[in-house]
């Protein structure tokens, strides 16, 4: 089975789906590359060069899946657009800038069709973000920085700053007794935390479908290489923690869920449905 996973999670695995009238396509992405030195101002927030290529994949994205519908059916597209709403360093919040950066990828494309703004459910009174991303705590970084930074600490004695080690011994739970015993969340229960937050998303698309039959539905998520990685392992390839999988920055993949409910993503040219793997591990 482990050779069905990719060495990693590219850009282009960012799909617009073709999806049909009362579907949804939910796109999980990692934040775009950013500033990570704490000598400058901005760090925390997405270089030029993270803004151009996130800017990049969603007018890609979005002008692929405008394009694979008749042109009648267009203006019955609606997108919500949410983040994680992680701080660096009490400055930049990169997670949130990649999904602005994309929501405005976005209105370039519906400009550029004819189209609405109105389309975006972030500008209703009904969705908070006031036009932004809506903040969503679900798809946060890792919470040990926050809620355990005394086990951040012992990894970065034992294994650096952050570096690969430190990350390798985080991800596969080497320290798991360490962890538990600070009450750190570790890569299992970040997993739970999105795949609570797909499934709530799922629960969502079928209610919103309810009242707009006749529409289609994209839901993009800005979120972090922690929470993806460790998600695609378990619930589209079924295997475990151990088993490296690296998701480049701005990438992600697509989930596409049909009016049942059913969840599907398309990865390496392949199709996994969501979850069916996990009674494997």
């Amino acid at each position: 089975m482990k050779s069905e996973i990719p060495p990693r999670i590219e850009r282009s695995d960012i799909e617009a789906l073709p999806v049909k009238v009362g579907g949804t396509e939910i796109v999980l992405q990692r934040h775009g590359q950013y500033e990570r030195s704490a000598d400058t101002s901005n760090v925390g927030s997405l270089t030029e060069e993270g803004v151009e290529n996130v800017r990049g994949t969603g007018f890609r994205f979005f002008k692929s899946f405008f394009e694979n519908i008749p042109a009648s059916e267009r203006a019955d597209v609606e997108v919500l657009v949410i983040a994680s709403d992680t701080q660096h360093k009490e400055r930049g919040k990169r997670s949130t800038e990649t999904a602005d950066t994309v929501m405005g990828a976005l209105r370039e494309v519906l400009s550029e069709l004819g189209l609405n703004e109105s389309q975006i459910l972030n500008t209703s009174g009904r969705f908070s973000g006031e036009g932004a991303a809506r903040p969503t705590p679900k798809l946060r970084e890792p919470q040990m920085f926050n809620n355990s930074p005394e086990f951040v600490e012992f990894l970065k004695d034992k294994y650096g700053d952050q570096g690969k080690d430190f990350w390798i011994a985080f991800e596969e739970d080497v320290e798991k007794e360490a962890r538990e015993a600070m009450g750190a969340e570790g890569p299992d229960e970040i997993t739970d935390r999105l795949t609570f937050m797909v499934s709530a998303l799922n629960r969502f698309s079928r209610m919103y479908h309810k009242k707009n039959p006749n529409k289609r539905l994209v839901i993009w998520a800005g979120t972090h290489y922690d929470t993806i990685s460790p998600y695609v392992k378990r619930e589209v390839f079924g295997v475990d923690k151990d088993v490296a999988l690296g998701v480049d920055y701005g990438a992600g993949i697509s989930i596409e869920i049909d009016p049942s409910g059913k969840m599907t993503t398309q990865l390496g040219g392949s199709e996994y449905e969501i979850g069916s793997k996990k009674e494997s591990l």
